[in-house]
């Protein structure tokens, strides 16, 4: 198949492509990397009327230390942020999830903020996102806000039709982090996948796949902060996530909401053995 038509333009600002968002509204898409977007319009699930190419805008690229945060913007590449020693250092925990991401050719063009703007079920950022706090630089037509991930990645989450994220900002947390996914083949769509990472008694968990959105597991952390060094049961852990769940099970074609749900403590425990192994003797 082919996209539907398009018109495409190549602005140089951000305010300029904020314009354009305000002027085309929900006929217009934004893009970067283009994994995801592409296939969509390809299928024609996607049918924008314009396409807004991000990528000549300068000082999106660049990935800064901040005081309290490590600032990202909307043009770093998936691989980019994957061998950035400053990510390996600051954030271990996003590291630790981007390895797992697709592949490494899909990498190098997909964006880190491209993955979570598209803020698919069983997408990995997202959920990392908001296990670790992460925040949103938003650009409108009035000027710059700051949104916490919820909201625009939780059960609530917010449309930006009028709206560019130009920066995600990660906060600075060289934690101890183990991940792991289950997914149908190497490199497919993860089912389910799980971010552990853990600081002192700080202990923080993210699901993706689970629920229609990513799932921060606050019960099942509590569980293997308990138990650590040793890991808990999976039985203690199902029980756990069952505390956690904030809306439905999800399902699609591939997987049943009932294997989810068996399977999400498994990757969770693999997960927190991957973690505690790099921690080291206790």
């Amino acid at each position: 198949m082919k996209p539907a038509a398009f018109r495409y333009t190549r602005p140089g600002s951000v305010v300029e492509a904020v314009d354009l968002l305000v002027t085309n509204g929900s006929a217009a898409r934004l893009l970067a990397g283009g994994q995801s977007l592409m296939p969509m319009m390809v299928r024609r699930l996607e049918r924008p009327s314009l396409i807004i190419d991000i990528n000549r805008i300068a000082g999106l690229d660049a990935i800064e230390v901040l005081p309290t945060d490590i600032r990202m913007g909307a043009l770093v590449r998936q691989e980019q942020a994957l061998w950035s020693t400053v990510v390996r250092r600051e954030v271990p925990g996003l590291a630790a999830a981007l390895a797992w991401v697709a592949n490494p050719v899909i990498r190098q063009r997909g964006t880190v903020v491209g993955n979570l703007a598209t803020n698919g079920p069983a997408a990995e950022l997202p959920a990392v996102a908001l296990a670790l706090g992460a925040k949103f630089i938003v650009r409108h037509a009035d000027g710059e806000d700051i949104l916490p991930a919820p909201a625009l990645l939780g059960a609530r989450e917010r449309t930006l039709a009028h709206a560019m994220i130009t920066h995600v900002l990660w906060p600075r947390r060289p934690a101890a982090a183990g991940f792991y996914e289950v997914a149908r083949r190497d490199g497919h769509v993860p089912v389910v996948s799980s971010l552990v990472t853990l600081d002192g008694g700080d202990c923080r968990v993210a699901l993706s796949g689970v629920c229609r959105n990513g799932l921060s597991c606050p019960s099942m952390a509590r569980a293997i902060a308990r138990r650590f060094p040793g890991l808990p049961a999976i039985a203690e852990l199902a029980d756990a996530l069952r505390d956690d769940l904030t809306g439905p099970v999800y399902s699609d074609t591939y997987s049943s909401a009932r294997y989810r749900l068996e399977v999400a403590p498994v990757v969770s425990q693999r997960a927190a053995r991957l973690m505690t192994s790099r921690i080291g003797p206790v």
